[in-house]
């Protein structure tokens, strides 16, 4: 019999959208949030007797589904999902003849043109089973964070073509020896420095994707999702009022470069260390004033959108581990 303890969420990629692989790698995600889209039609007009809506003129039309994969960042194994996460994907690149390898994730205009099957795996109250496939999941944004006191994490938001509970559970396969980033390993710097007095770090993109791209065909299956708008890439720092810099920045409308990075203490081999990098060409602050208190010191929060400045990629994220593929 089943457990809650033996949920799992598992992810494969694509050949051709909509079309279900088997799952080939399980993650530790931190919540269940997939959950099918459904539009009600009813038809309603002059009849003797009515007394309310007829229940052969009620009609249940499925639109695929919606969910997220929340995880901590972790120094393996996250290639899977970063590869159809922000548009163009590079690597993983051996880093001289050492077993590290280096993977680059990039925005473009076109966006994610991947897809996933995503199987997630919920036990019932009698400790049985019952696994939920969903086919055709494209990214649609993400989320990275980074708090005191936590791990790196990072979300992954997914419209899903179909959801359907046929398909029998993939066997979990999870990648081993894998080890979360903390807030201890993170850095964040400006204009190539790093700033000591920041406690908190979020980047949310938007990537514009257009989801409800239905037809009259004869079903209701979807395109898959492609971008229809201009993605927004925002997010927010914390942390005490050090000094004037920053909030001077934001008053003054001054566009700086941001990075976020976390790397592990331990090298891979040689001057080679397993890190997750976040890179912001250009960023430029969108407030505020700092806010003095009585049991604190004076503390600043200084959201941030992201900007193009024609030539690298709007957000950027460079991931050093010893895997050879996605």
């Amino acid at each position: 019999m089943a457990s809650i303890l033996d949920q799992v969420v598992q992810v494969g990629v694509e050949s051709t959208y909509g079309t279900a692989v088997a799952p080939t790698r399980a993650f530790e995600a931190k919540a269940d949030t997939f959950t099918r889209d459904v539009e009600y039609i009813q038809s309603v007009g002059f009849r003797r007797d009515l007394q309310t809506v007829r229940s052969d003129r009620d009609d249940t039309i499925s639109l695929g589904a919606t969910g997220s994969i929340e995880m901590d960042v972790m120094d393996k194994g996250m290639g899977l999902l970063l590869q159809h996460t922000l548009g163009t994907a590079a690597g993983p690149t051996q880093q001289g003849a050492s077993t590290a390898y280096l993977q680059t994730h990039s925005t473009d205009d076109t966006g994610p043109t991947g897809s996933y099957t995503v199987q997630v795996s919920r036990v019932d109250s009698g400790g049985t089973m019952r696994t939920f496939t969903y086919e055709g999941s494209t990214i649609t944004g993400f989320n990275i964070g980074q708090d005191l006191g936590s791990a790196t994490t990072m979300t992954f938001n997914f419209d899903a073509e179909t959801e359907q509970t046929s398909t029998a559970e993939a066997t979990p396969a999870y990648v081993a020896s894998t080890d979360p980033y903390v807030y201890t390993e993170a850095t964040i710097e400006i204009d190539d420095t790093a700033v000591t007095s920041f406690t908190s770090f979020s980047l949310d993109g938007d990537l514009g994707m257009k989801t409800d791209r239905r037809f009259l065909k004869g079903s209701a299956t979807k395109g898959q999702p492609k971008r229809a708008a201009v993605p927004s890439y925002t997010g927010s720092i914390s942390g005490e009022f050090a000094d004037l810099t920053n909030f001077n920045k934001f008053i003054n409308g001054t566009t700086f470069k941001l990075e976020f990075i976390v790397t592990k203490g331990t090298a891979i081999s040689g001057s080679y260390f397993p890190y997750f990098h976040v890179t912001i060409p250009v960023a430029k602050f969108t407030g505020s004033t700092p806010v003095a208190s009585l049991d604190d010191l004076t503390a600043i929060d200084l959201p941030f959108t992201v900007l193009d400045n024609g030539s690298d990629a709007a957000v950027q994220i460079t991931y050093m581990s010893t895997d050879t593929a996605f």
